[in-house]
C-alpha cells in the first residue's frame, strides 16, 4: 500500500470525527445508523440459525429418497472417470 493512500485514510478518519463532534444531529444521525446495520446484522444470523437445520433435514431425507443404486454405482458402469454423451 502506498503512503499517500494511508494519509487520506487517516485525514478522512479524523475529519469525519471532527465533524461529529462539531454538529451533533450528524453524530445523532451515525449512531441510529450504526445501530440499525447492527440490528440487521442480528436479525441476519438469527435467520441463520433457525434455517440451517431445516436446510440440513431437507438436504438430508432428499438424498436418503434417491435409490440407492444410483448413489452408489453412478460411476461403476463407465470405462472412464468421463460419463458418456451418448445418451442424447
Amino acid at each position: 500500500m502506498n503512503y499517500s493512500v494511508e494519509w487520506i485514510l487517516d485525514g478522512v478518519v479524523y475529519g469525519t470525527v471532527l465533524l461529529l463532534l462539531i454538529v451533533p444531529e450528524f453524530a445523532v444521525i451515525a449512531v441510529l445508523v450504526v445501530a440499525l446495520a447492527a440490528l440487521a446484522a442480528l436479525v441476519a444470523l438469527a435467520a441463520a440459525v433457525l434455517a440451517s437445520p431445516y436446510l440440513l433435514v431437507r438436504t438430508l431425507r432428499r438424498r436418503l429418497a434417491q435409490p440407492r443404486t444410483r448413489r452408489r454405482t453412478r460411476w461403476i458402469y463407465s470405462p472412464s472417470a468421463i460419463p458418456s454423451r451418448s445418451d442424447g
